[in-house]
């Protein structure tokens, strides 16, 4: 980072900008040093992370906290391991005299004294480390704290790995306050004033800012040279010009190394200190888009497996690439993306762009054809998990297939990702993917070109996948055309697997269609198709598609039955989207049997797991069905904002509303505009489609749970008359016109008027909805 190197009394350079967003990192490092263990603390990371001046300013605390001597050694300038001890020596007050035992003079100079030496950029001097170790061993009292790309590799050692800034999540664009305290925001605005004093975080650049800081993965330096450009550019031209990011990140302070001057510089200054192996691996590594294994690296990058791993773990070890989080079984990796775009350099000036990603192309439409062949298979949530993994690389490689001309692997790779935007909901996306492909396989009338097995069973599957999004989407036509093309496809190939999918999902076409007696024999046909293949989440899958149908045709015993049933199939098989998928058929029915009480818990499980598996429609359609809980609830105001947020949600990923659900939607919002009155309705559900997300979540999570907030007390909205009133509220205890009549003191004939009346202004017809309606306005028995 950006360091003004002055001299101050405690022998530290004296920083000449404010130290921002390292809290945590400054007190674990102090409670490190704190240790009477630790003689050797080395802060590692790759370049720009931070290391420098994150140890000034633990250093810094250190020799406040205990008085101790600092004292700091630039080794950047350094080139001979040899130097590193005639270096440390000078900075403790020893002058190097040839002949003489350096170590045991260092020893002299410090004696009993406690001390604290900053080694500085030590990455290319790691050589030197069984001289460190002897000075430690020499000096008891001295600690060592050193900035590194790499550790020393010694015994006293303890790493602190360096990691970026903490950066803003999505909702926190929409508090300024929030915004204001993340770290990498902090960072940014605070070097953004130093050279435009009138820069300011405000609503308006906010979420540019906070998309500035993801796009600069949290790396400080790339923040700060990123900040000095906000002089010149708009924050919106900041943004769109990082898709180059070291071109654009270049600065011109002119007292800071040459290397921190450019974010190039200091990737640069690494990459020329790796060996030659070290660096084709590194820049092969750059046709990555995502995470990768050692297999995958192996594969792609043209080496043999003991290669990788000896190569990986050197790089692993001097910063240049990171392990991923979170899996227990595979170790994956992955590169900062500024040091991928600088890779990416070497790899196209040593002329060794295309044969890797061709091997990358080729390697990812395997695991494509692979994960479309487990769909509709017990292995289908382990193929869809594998691509939601490895989906920038799969669209990667597709990318480079389009532009080679590679069909057969095109095809496979759209197959693939068009069921991982499915499964996520994201609908739009997926269905512009599929039409890219399928022209290249198709003439211009739709007869599908002929070619090997592999290229059929791809074109069959994209076929099948551009059917089921069309349906997803509303374009029945083409859904119906698509589908049956690949049914017939794949029975003339004996393809029963697929020919079952493409039966499921013109049972689907049919039922959105009202065909229900046509969609019961596609379905049955699909759930004979699995069973004859031996295939049992596909049976599960054709339960619960009969289950839908069942329940939009009204028999909603036989509806509430089947979901039970591929309910259970879904926990068994351990497929927790498929459980969603089940609980949300489920929870839909009960409400409309009216048992809201055990609808609640089911949607309730539903919209976690959609949560958990980014599946925006999921989530819509939960908080739809939720809505219509808390309308029948009484907590109309909750139901609109409900409402609200599930279009909000369904627009961004194309997930058009369904004719079905879309009456089920109109209805509740006629109780919400009967309740609260059509302005309140509209205000509130713009309310709904701009709040963020995750509270539309939670809000539904409190439908879910019986904890949502109720309506406050409003005035009667509906111009009953308090005649009127009377006699709905007689309605809802169950009386007859004839006894409203008697209690009320007019006749029979007079009730049925005022009835008449109410039912006219509240918009219904029929008694048990005049009923609901006084008993959700808490109206009570008159007296006789």
């Amino acid at each position: 980072m950006r360091d003004a190197r002055r001299a101050s009394r405690n022998g530290l350079p004296q920083p000449a900008d404010l130290f921002v967003g390292r809290g945590d990192e400054l007190a674990a490092v102090s409670a490190m040093l704190a240790r009477p263990q630790a003689r050797l603390v080395t802060l590692t990371g790759p370049p720009g992370i931070g290391k420098t001046r994150l140890a000034v300013a633990c250093a810094a605390a250190y020799a406040e906290r205990s008085g101790s001597a600092v004292v700091f050694v630039d080794l950047a300038p350094v080139r001979d391991p040899a130097l590193v001890i005639a270096e440390l020596s000078q900075a403790v007050g020893v002058e190097p005299r040839g002949g003489a035992d350096l170590i045991g003079q260092v020893a002299a100079a410090v004696g009993n004294e406690e001390r604290l030496v900053v080694l500085d950029n030590c990455e290319h001097l790691v050589a030197a480390a069984p001289d460190v170790g002897q000075v430690l061993t020499a000096c008891p009292r001295l600690r060592v704290l050193a900035t590194s790309r790499e550790r020393f590799r010694l015994s006293a050692e303890q790493e602190f790995p360096v990691p970026p800034l903490a950066m803003p999540a999505a909702a926190d664009a929409a508090d300024l306050g929030s915004l204001a305290a993340n770290p990498s925001v902090a960072l940014l605005v605070d070097r953004a004033q130093r050279t435009n004093p009138g820069f300011d975080l405000t609503l308006a650049n906010a979420p540019l800012l906070a998309s500035a800081c993801i796009r600069l993965e949290g790396l400080p330096l790339a923040i700060e040279l990123a900040a000095a450009r906000l002089k010149v550019l708009t924050p919106g031209e900041l943004v769109s010009r990082l898709d180059s990011m070291i071109e654009v990140l270049a600065g011109s302070t002119r007292d800071v190394p040459a290397r921190q001057r450019a974010l190039r510089s200091a990737i640069a200054w690494s990459y020329d200190l790796l060996d030659a192996g070290e660096r084709a691996l590194f820049r092969r590594l750059s046709v990555f888009a995502g995470g990768w294994t050692l297999s995958d690296a192996a594969s792609v990058c043209d080496l043999s497996a003991g290669e990788v791993l000896a190569i990986v773990e050197s790089l692993l070890e001097k910063s240049l690439i990171r392990r991923l989080p979170g899996d227990e079984e595979t170790a994956e990796f992955s590169m900062l993306e500024s040091l991928r775009e600088f890779a990416a350099e070497q790899l196209a000036t040593c002329a060794e762009a295309e044969e890797t990603r061709a091997r990358h192309a080729a390697h990812y439409a395997a695991l494509a054809a692979r994960s479309e062949a487990a769909v509709g298979l017990p292995e289908e949530r382990v193929g869809v998990l594998r691509a939601s993994r490895y989906h920038a690389d799969l669209r990667a490689a597709l990318d480079h297939c389009l532009g080679a001309g590679e069909v057969a692997r095109a095809l496979s790779l759209a197959a693939a990702l068009g069921w991982y935007h499915y499964t996520r909901g994201d609908l739009g996306h997926g269905q512009a993917l599929v039409d890219e492909v399928l022209p290249l396989a198709m003439g211009q009338d739709g007869p599908p070109t002929d070619g090997d097995s592999a290229s059929q069973g791809g074109l069959n599957g994209v076929l099948i996948m551009g059917g089921i999004l069309a349906w997803a989407t509303g374009d029945a036509g083409r859904a119906q055309d698509l589908l049956l093309r690949a049914l017939e496809r794949s029975e003339s190939r004996d393809d029963m697997r697929r020919a079952a999918i493409a039966c499921a999902f013109l049972g689907h076409v049919a039922r959105a269609g009202g065909q229900w007696d046509s969609s019961a024999d596609w379905h049955q046909r699909a759930e004979a198709g699995f069973r004859k293949g031996g295939n049992t989440q596909g049976v599960a899958w054709a339960r619960h598609d009969l289950g839908l149908l069942a329940r939009d045709r009204g028999d909603l015993g036989n509806a509430a039955e089947l979901f039970r049933a591929s309910l259970r199939d879904f926990r068994e098989l351990d497929y927790p989207w498929a459980v969603a998928w089940s609980a949300w058929g489920l929870g839909t029915t009960l409400s409309a049997q009216g048992r809201l009480g055990d609808a609640r818990p089911v949607l309730g499980e539903a919209l976690q797991i959609y949560v958990g598996v980014n599946d925006s429609r999921g989530v819509a359609q939960c908080l739809e069905a939720l809505a219509y809980l808390a309308s029948e609830q009484a907590q109309y105001e909750t139901a609109a904002r409900l409402i609200g947020a599930a279009a909000a949600l369904r627009a961004q990923v194309a997930a058009r509303l369904p004719d079905i659900e879309q009456a089920r939607n109109a209805a509740v919002e006629r109780v919400l505009v009967r309740a609260l009155g059509p302005q309140d309705v509209d205000r509130l559900i713009h309310t709904g489609r701009t709040m963020p997300a995750q509270e539309a979540v939670d809000l539904a999570m409190a439908v879910a749970s019986g904890d949502a907030p109720g309506d406050p007390e409003r005035p009667q909205r509906v111009p009953l008359t308090p005649r009127e009133r009377q006699v709905a509220t007689l309605v809802a205890s169950g009386r007859t016109n004839r006894q409203i009549g008697r209690a009320l003191g007019i006749s029979e004939k007079t009730a049925e008027v005022h009835l008449h009346h109410v039912m006219s202004k509240l918009d219904v017809r029929s008694r048990a909805e005049v009923a609901a309606w006084a008993v959700a306005h808490h109206l009570s028995s008159p007296r006789a």
